[in-house]
């Protein structure tokens, strides 16, 4: 009896754990690898209100992008309508390969943020310089 009670109880604080982690994700647009210089977005579902969660910006470029780095405009709109802007500047390795290879990247934006509505997140990405080399950007959560 005694092994059944440790087993039951072994077993709900791993599902309890287990409900407790978020799983990562990420949601990308797609942009003109040859000139972006208009605003993309991308939108997040979220149903969890609970988790804190880093936000990461995921871009993925080639080695036609040749600045180093990207200076963006990030808006982001709430469920609620509100609106938040911020300014940012990813630093990128240029790639020295002969050929257009793509690279994933992800790049640290916010830590420990709670979305604490459900519905949808709008995160809207327009450079503030025109870039060549970037495929796609977006953001990651995890």
């Amino acid at each position: 009896m005694r092994v059944i009670a440790r087993i039951m109880a072994v077993i709900s604080v791993a599902l309890a754990t287990y409900s407790c982690l978020s799983p990562q994700n990420a949601v990308m647009v797609g942009v003109d690898l040859n000139s972006w210089d208009k605003v993309k977005s991308v939108v997040y579902e979220n149903s969890d209100t609970l988790s804190l969660r880093n936000l990461n910006i995921a871009i993925r470029y080639n080695s036609n992008f040749e600045e180093g780095s990207l200076p963006l405009k990030l808006a982001i709109m709430t469920p609620d309508n509100r609106i938040f802007q911020d300014t940012i500047s990813l630093q990128l390795e240029r790639s020295s390969a002969a050929v257009a290879i793509s690279t994933t990247e992800s790049r640290p934006y916010r830590t420990d943020v709670l979305l604490n509505q459900k519905g949808s997140y709008i995160f809207a990405f327009k450079p503030l310089i025109e870039v060549r080399g970037v495929e796609a950007i977006g953001i990651e959560l995890e």
